[in-house]
């Protein structure tokens, strides 16, 4: 996945060194979790950001689905970026 310099949010986060928000890469993996259609998400137990993702940089998602909850991380050539764990609907 690839978040393009000319995106309109990297204008106000920000504007001397555009970053990709946090809330997008949770929202962009909470999005691919639904459309593979095997879970019902509830919430996020843990979330750990380790790096920033730059405009131009590719990212790779993994998702992992457990019993009871769903485990993504997203990695750069750069290394690991996020880790997030979402529990499921019992």
């Amino acid at each position: 996945m690839l978040f393009d310099r000319d995106c309109a949010f990297f204008d106000g986060h920000f504007p001397a060194h555009p970053v990709v928000p946090g809330v997008l890469l949770l929202d962009t993996i909470y999005d691919n979790v639904v459309k593979l259609g095997t879970s019902v998400i509830t919430r996020i137990d843990n979330a750990r950001f380790y790096k920033t993702v730059l405009p131009n940089e590719t990212v790779i998602v993994n998702i992992r689905e457990l019993t009871d909850k769903v485990v993504c991380t997203v990695n750069s050539e750069a290394g690991k970026v996020l880790k997030v764990t979402y529990r499921k609907a019992q």
